[in-house]
């Protein structure tokens, strides 16, 4: 038998590789798409896997479950569950944890706070609902300002967490995520209020006064949501502060008020007009100026100073005539939320 010359041999292994290049078949296991559909990356949704695994989770750590709500995710995303914890540290502390599921998975978890941690100001107790004095046991009394309801209509279910000293946070369920709101307030928020009668609650805080202060002024500001975000510089914020601002001037039929004749009466009236005015908008230069010329005995001098700081660092916060900023918006319409903070809060 003759065997093929080098030149007969190279004509043939062309041929093959011809035929195979001009071929149409798909050597892709993803067939004519030849890369693998998104689909092939997402686990399918299941909220009771995600549910069972937060149980087995909290049965690990020790944790008793103290309230379960429930609520749906926009644009048919199916049931989104908030669940709040309660536990004993090792030090006997009470300690509590919140976790919270859609179909897609676990989105949020928030403690417990490990014994040794100083900074106790993560927030990780479950408020179940921002509606004053109401805390009862069943999911449907606790109307539309509970957890899990839309709170602010940006078409999100929101969750409020509150950490060890009161402060409230308000986080956005997404089907993959949660993302916390801003804030923008001269102290924390500890409260909620409905200051405009439009259905909505503003976020609130207080100015701690010392035990015993002879003047005790009520310095207290409120943030509405507008732009993504909760802000004092809101326009219904800024109307609550300006009503507040001229409140006591004038009496029944437009009469013009006397100042109290009590020294601390009269300057815890000023200082709580200059408040509301500079969160107001109004120039900083022409309320204080207002402010400094109340008459200030020298018993009630101290606590007088240290007021009337705090009403001047208020200026600051709220420069007059800056408005509400809208907040930047990522992928999904999620709301926006501190620089730096996380997607979901760290669990310990």
């Amino acid at each position: 038998m003759r065997t093929g010359t080098v030149t007969e041999k190279l004509t043939l292994t062309i041929g093959v590789l011809l035929l195979s290049c001009a071929s149409d078949h798909q050597v892709s296991p993803w067939g004519a798409a030849r890369k693998p559909p998104l689909g092939a990356y997402v686990a399918p949704p299941d909220l009771d896997a995600h549910l069972r695994a937060i149980d087995v989770e909290a049965a690990e750590l020790g944790l008793e479950l103290e309230v379960e709500l429930r609520g749906g995710l926009p644009r048919g995303g199916g049931e989104v569950v908030l669940r709040g914890y309660a536990g004993t540290d090792a030090l006997g502390r009470r300690t509590s944890a919140v976790r919270v599921a859609t179909p897609r998975g676990v989105v949020m978890a928030a403690g417990p706070l490990d014994s040794g941690r100083v900074d106790r100001s993560q927030a990780t107790r479950l408020v179940p609902s921002l509606l004053p004095g109401a805390a009862p046991d069943a999911a449907e009394q606790l109307g539309m300002f509970r957890s899990g309801a839309d709170l602010n209509r940006d078409g999100a279910p929101d969750v409020v967490l509150g950490n060890e000293a009161g402060d409230l946070e308000i986080w956005a369920v997404q089907p993959f995520g949660a993302s916390r709101y801003a804030v923008e307030l001269a102290m924390p928020p500890r409260f909620a209020l409905d200051v405009d009668q439009d259905g909505t609650l503003e976020l609130a805080g207080r100015a701690p006064v010392k035990e015993g202060d002879p003047i005790a002024p009520e310095l207290l500001d409120v943030a509405s949501f507008e732009g993504g975000r909760y802000t004092h510089r809101g326009d219904a914020a800024r109307a609550f502060h300006e009503a507040r601002a001229g409140a006591d001037d004038h009496g029944p039929g437009g009469k013009r008020q006397e100042p109290p004749k009590d020294d601390a009466a009269r300057l815890r009236r000023a200082l709580e007009q200059a408040w509301h005015a500079l969160l107001a908008g109004r120039p900083e230069k022409e309320t204080l100026a207002v402010l400094d010329r109340e008459p200030v005995p020298p018993g009630l001098q101290p606590a007088f100073a240290a007021h009337r700081a705090r009403v001047a660092s208020v200026a600051e916060a709220a420069p007059a005539g800056a408005p509400a900023r809208e907040g930047p918006r990522g992928a999904g319409d999620a709301p926006t939320r501190p620089q730096g903070a996380s997607e979901t809060p760290d669990r310990r």
